[in-house]
């Protein structure tokens, strides 16, 4: 079940009815929730990200880490393991939404800096290991209801300065709020409604 929504979002999928569901995009093979596992838990993905990226790595990584900015494999491996880990840690969380426990869902995201004021917020989920260089992000419709809308590897300080995750996660935040405003989507109700419509 999903909704078509204008570019920059093909579609929004279901992942768990009432509690998470996911951007999935143009082009794109996988929805949102699912990339987060099939692309950062690809070694040979994300060995060439950090081919690329390597001499982009912040100071704060390289420092924490212990390791030089070309010692591509490690990189690789710490990211690798964190996307294996989000699986799990996602699927007892969307477990303990559906039973009505804590923590719910929410209870892995904060606000992201600059969406404070905004009613239903994007939201950044770390990985689970410190430092953290896995970032998952959504849109916060209610609590323990969100849209992921993107996830991606921060080797820098802000996002601004991330490679790939500047040219995305700002833009795709604010075209998936001005959606959801548009269509009047305050709450999970509002938005299962909204896919069903679309679906028939």
């Amino acid at each position: 079940m999903c909704a078509n929504l204008p570019y920059p979002i093909m579609e929004i999928v279901i992942i768990q009815k009432d509690c998470l569901y996911a951007a999935k995009y143009d082009g794109e093979t996988y929805d949102e929730y699912n990339r987060i596992f099939e692309e950062h838990g690809n070694r040979e993905l994300v060995e060439n990200f950090f081919e690329i990226h390597k001499w982009e790595i912040g100071q704060y990584y390289v420092s924490e880490l212990g390791l030089s900015r070309d010692e591509v494999d490690a990189y690789t491996q710490r990211v690798v393991e964190e996307a294996e880990d989000f699986e799990d840690y996602f699927e007892n969380l969307i477990d303990n939404t559906i039973d009505g426990v804590s923590p719910g869902i929410s209870s892995s995201f904060v606000v992201l800096e600059g969406f404070e004021k905004e009613v239903m917020p994007a939201m950044k989920s770390y990985g689970l290991s410190r430092p953290s260089m896995l970032r998952v992000y959504a849109i916060e419709v209610s609590i323990n209801c969100l849209i992921i809308f993107y996830s991606g590897i921060k080797i820098a300080h802000s996002i601004g300065e991330s490679p790939v995750l500047k040219d995305n996660v700002i833009p795709k935040a604010r075209r998936i709020i001005a959606f959801l405003e548009e269509n009047d989507i305050t709450s999970k109700e509002d938005l299962n409604a909204m896919l069903i419509r679309k679906d028939t």
